[in-house]
Parts: C-alpha cells; structure tokens; sequence
C-alpha cells in the first residue's frame, strides 16, 4: 500500500461523522445505522475485511445485540444471551472479556500466521486473509454494563497504518453517541412492547396515546 493510499481523507471521514449524526437525528433503527456506517467507512477507504459491533441490551429474550459486516457480503446481527447468568466459553475467550477484565479501552494485534493465537477467534480471522485486528471497549455514561464494544479488521498485506487507527478511535466517539441513541429507542420499544403489547407500545413512543 502507497503513502497516499494509507492517508485517510480527513474530510471523508468527517463526513461520515456527520452521517452518523443526521442518522441519529433522523432515528434511523440500529441496524440501518450500523449498515450505513460500516459501508460509508469502506468507501471513504479505510480496507476493512471485517466489523463487529456488540451491543447491551434490556430484552427480555437476549443480553446483547451484535453485528457483523463483511466486505462485499454485508451484515448479519445475532442476539446473544447468558446461560444462567454465565458467560459463554466464546465471550470470556475473547479480546472483548480481555480488554474488560484488564480494564482497557482497545487494543490491536498483528496477525502474523507464523504464531500462535492469543484468543481463538484469531484462528478464524487468518482463515479470512486478515493481517491486523484492533478491539475496543466504549461503555455508555461510564457503565461498563452499557455500551458498545467491537472490533475492526483489514486483509491488507501492510495492515492498519498509523493513519486509520487514529481515523479509527476518532470515529469511534461519535459512533457511540449515534448508536447510544438508536439502542435507547430500541430499550424503549422493547420495554414498551413488553408491558403494553406491540400496537400500543409503538403507539406511545409515537405520541398517539398520551397520559390522562
């Protein structure tokens, strides 16, 4: 990769942040903001091979909400639950139970094939061809309970340059704020649809019935 490819446009990426922005704004579901947002980081030519995010959610059905966007294959979400309030093996084997447990932020990995996996979800990812991996921890109001956690990922044979991981932990905070907003609207609905039923929960948040 040239110098010039490995420089990303500042301009670009501010524009992406202002997507997020207008997107919360606009209260676009979680999973249409997430979509919008991995596809709009790609062409703003970041190389990502893969995105994970993972979100905590108040559902009566599962703990956390989680997405996965794969270049050129989309997005897939999975709804994840403890089992008697246990941790799966998957969960506490992975970089996002290490950067808790070690209460850091983010942390990234060369992927070198030549040497053993630090979590097992790495075996996975050199099978794709990824060649460098950054995780990260952004909880919501300080609560480590709540908020996001995901993971970026590049098959470039040069890896991240300096240049997308500060692109990246800047872009970080306003994907927070945005998604922070859709997971709230979501809690709402869940809650609403639970206590009150599907048609008169929407019906509330959508102001039609109102108190007295």
């Amino acid at each position: 990769m040239s110098t010039a490819q490995a420089e990303i446009s500042t301009i670009l990426m501010d524009k992406v942040a202002d997507w997020l922005t207008q997107s919360a704004l606009a209260g676009d579901a979680l999973e249409t903001l997430v979509r919008g947002f991995c596809e709009r980081l790609a062409a703003a030519g970041l190389p990502l091979k893969r995105v994970h995010l993972s979100f905590s959610m108040l559902h009566p059905l599962y703990d956390a909400l989680g997405f996965t966007w794969l270049r050129g294959q989309g997005m897939e979400v999975e709804g994840f639950r403890k089992q008697d309030g246990v941790h799966s093996d998957r969960f506490l084997t992975s970089p996002y139970y290490h950067l808790l447990s070690n209460k850091l932020d983010h942390l990234r990995r060369r992927l070198d094939p030549s040497m053993p996996s630090e979590f097992p979800v790495f075996d996975d990812l050199r099978l794709m061809g990824v060649t460098d991996y950054m995780a990260f921890v952004h909880p919501f109001n300080g609560n480590t309970s709540q908020g996001m956690m995901g993971s970026w990922s590049t098959d470039s044979a040069s890896g991240f340059s300096e240049s997308m991981i500060s692109a990246l932990l800047r872009i970080q905070n306003h994907l927070a704020i945005a998604t922070k907003m859709a997971v709230l609207t979501k809690l709402a609905d869940n809650m609403m649809t639970t206590y009150l039923g599907g048609d008169a929960g929407r019906r509330v948040l959508d102001g039609q019935i109102k108190r007295g």
